[in-house]
C-alpha cells in the first residue's frame, strides 16, 4: 500500500472540505446577514425620502403662512361660512323665516310659502321651496337680489310673473341644500301569514 498517494488524496479532500466550508459560510453570511441589512437600508432610505417630503411640505406651509394663528382663525371663519351655506341639518323652518323677513324688508308680500319634496343626491339633500310674492317690479328684484346674498344658499330655479290688479305676482320655485342624506323610511312590518289548513 502506497501511503504517499493516500496523504495526497487526504490533503485534496482536506482542501475541498475547507473550500466547501468557506463557500457555505460565505453563503450563510450573504443570505442571513448582508441581504437583510441591505433590505433594511433600502427601507430606511424610503422612510428618509418620505420624511424629507413631509418636512418640505411643512416648510412651504410655514413660508406661505407665517402667522399660523391668523390662518387658523381664517379657516374657522370659512368653515363657519360654508356650514351656513350648506348646513348638516336641513333646517327648513329657518329658511322660511328668513324669506318672510326678507319679504318684509323689501316691501313685498308673501302670498304663500311651502316646502316641497326632499331629494337625496350623492352626499347631500335638495329641498324644494314653492312660494309666491306680490309687489312692484323693483321690490321683487330687490327681494331676489337679497335672497341670493343671504348666508344660506338658496337657488331660485323657476320664476313666473303675472300682472294683477294689485300689482305684480311672482311665483317662484327655489331649492335649498344640506349635507348628508335623509334616512330611508323603515319598511312596514308585515305579520306572517298563517298557512291554510
Amino acid at each position: 500500500m502506497d501511503f504517499s498517494s493516500w496523504d495526497k488524496l487526504q490533503t485534496k479532500y482536506k482542501i475541498m472540505l475547507f473550500g466547501v466550508t468557506v463557500l457555505i459560510v460565505a453563503y450563510m453570511l450573504y443570505t442571513f446577514l448582508l441581504v437583510p441589512q441591505w433590505a433594511h437600508i433600502d427601507d430606511l432610505k424610503n422612510q428618509n425620502a418620505t420624511l424629507q417630503q413631509q418636512v418640505k411640505v411643512v416648510q412651504n406651509f410655514a413660508i406661505a403662512h407665517p402667522n399660523p394663528e391668523g390662518y387658523i382663525l381664517e379657516l374657522d371663519s370659512k368653515i363657519m361660512e360654508s356650514n351656513m351655506l350648506l348646513p348638516d341639518n336641513p333646517d327648513v323652518s329657518s329658511v322660511l323665516l328668513q324669506l318672510e323677513q326678507l319679504a318684509e324688508q323689501c316691501g313685498v308680500q308673501l302670498s304663500y310659502l311651502k316646502p316641497g319634496k326632499t331629494d337625496n343626491k350623492q352626499g347631500y339633500r335638495e329641498i324644494v321651496l314653492d312660494f309666491s310674492i306680490k309687489g312692484n317690479f323693483p321690490d321683487i328684484m330687490n327681494f331676489l337680489h337679497k335672497t341670493e346674498n343671504e348666508p344660506r344658499f338658496i337657488s331660485v330655479a323657476n320664476i313666473s310673473m303675472q300682472v294683477k290688479d294689485e300689482g305684480l305676482e311672482s311665483k317662484m320655485l327655489a331649492k335649498i341644500y344640506s349635507y348628508g342624506v335623509t334616512a330611508p323610511a323603515a319598511p312596514p312590518i308585515v305579520p306572517p301569514v298563517a298557512p291554510k289548513k
